[in-house]
């Protein structure tokens, strides 16, 4: 299933964007984490999460 960023609400692009960058995740938004896993954009890990490539791909399109 390929996601676009426009099917992202704010908050999930600002939790992606978050997610992106390494420490400490205190404050994310519960629901927009959970609706990333389940698109399939963030992988859990013990320590926290990660972006999968699809993630990372929104990302990139975001900056252009």
């Amino acid at each position: 299933m390929a996601v676009s960023k426009t099917d992202l609400s704010q908050i999930e692009l600002k939790t992606l964007a978050r997610v992106a960058r390494p420490g400490p995740y205190v404050g994310l938004n519960g629901k927009a984490v959970q609706k990333l896993i389940e698109l399939g954009l963030v992988r859990t890990r013990v320590a926290g999460y990660v972006l999968t490539e699809e993630g990372f791909g929104i990302l990139r399109a975001d900056a252009e």
